[in-house]
């Protein structure tokens, strides 16, 4: 049962997948979500929500939220704004989600996802040195932002609940994915390491070697192996070979900050030997941490994603049966 939102009506004005996300995410949990507009719905995104084209301000009359991330002149267009919002309805949760942030010097811009992501700092530690920053796909940014949005909106919701008196939620896009790269930050000062792209691994491997992505021989494999007793037993999970024995691969952080090409040479072959699956029975074995990077038609066979129940099954807008990613939790009392 999914219902912690039960009895609770969102307004959804989504010009972008962070509001609609959030949205989505909201109804998952039981909320009554009528999104406002003509377009036809998207499978994904819009498959629990109501639809409705009737003047904003007459569908606030039943509503507890209003999630929106059109900006001020888009909320005009439909009769409202952010103040009058607060003014009017003292007891509705307004959650109001954008790029950079509503105040500001670069409240205005007319930022998009690249812009969140390039703002956070994000894509200065993503991609390979010699190269042009990467932005993460699949609007990262949006999505982690609409994540953030409602369960920003659950909290207020349950606060208005009690108090009788409702909230204005603002987020920032920009500001969510900065607080992904904190980590960076913090391993960086205490390390000592600077803080540029380093291609497939970590910058400066993270201080301790190994910190990365790896290739073997279907694919590629995530390790991260960052404590003495780790690198112990992954020399073990490679058969104990003699070039590990040696002072220059027993000083984890050398091997992080100067010389992790070298390493990567001495340790790469033996893992292109193995497959994922090989590698994953054998790390498990050992207590090392590694899993497989799957690729994206693999996740539906995946056995603990089916254990979990996490896809659905949706219809497209030509009949067509889809398998989609279904809710990332499993509510219970």
């Amino acid at each position: 049962m999914y219902d912690s939102m039960a009895g609770i009506t969102v307004i959804e004005l989504a010009g972008s997948q962070a509001a609609a996300f959030a949205g989505k995410l909201l109804a998952d949990v039981g909320a009554t979500v009528v999104r406002f507009g003509i377009s036809d719905p998207d499978p994904y995104l819009d498959a629990r929500k109501l639809v409705s084209t009737s003047p904003v301000t007459d569908l606030l009359a039943g509503a507890e939220v209003l999630l929106t991330d059109l900006d001020d002149e888009g909320l005009t267009n439909h009769g409202v704004t952010l103040d009058g919002l607060r003014h009017d309805h003292p007891a509705l949760v307004v959650t109001a989600l954008s790029p950079l942030g509503r105040t500001g010097h670069r409240a205005s811009w007319n930022a998009d996802e690249i812009a969140m992501q390039a703002m956070s700092g994000l894509m200065h530690v993503t991609g390979y040195p010699d190269r042009e920053p990467l932005a993460a796909p699949y609007g990262l940014g949006a999505l982690q932002l609409g994540i953030s949005g409602a369960g920003a909106t659950c909290a207020a919701v349950f606060r208005a609940r009690r108090s009788g008196i409702g909230a204005m939620v603002e987020i920032s896009g920009a500001e969510v994915l900065a607080s992904y790269v904190r980590i960076y930050g913090a391993v960086g000062e205490y390390y000592g390491i600077e803080l540029n792209r380093a291609g497939h691994r970590a910058p400066g491997s993270g201080g301790r070697y190994p910190f990365g992505i790896f290739p073997c021989k279907d694919g590629h494999v995530a390790l991260i192996a960052r404590t003495a007793a780790e690198w112990d037993r992954f020399v073990a999970m490679m058969g104990s070979p003699e070039w590990a024995s040696l002072p220059r691969y027993t000083d984890a952080r050398a091997m992080a900050m100067d010389y992790p090409d070298e390493v990567d040479g001495l340790v790469v072959p033996w893992l292109q030997r193995h497959t994922r699956n090989e590698l994953l029975e054998l790390a498990q074995q050992h207590k090392v941490p590694m899993a497989p990077v799957r690729r994206v038609d693999e996740l539906t066979d995946d056995i603990q994603m089916q254990y979990r129940n996490f896809f659905e099954t949706t219809t497209l807008a030509d009949g067509t049966p889809a398998t989609v990613p279904g809710r990332p939790w499993v509510e219970s009392m």
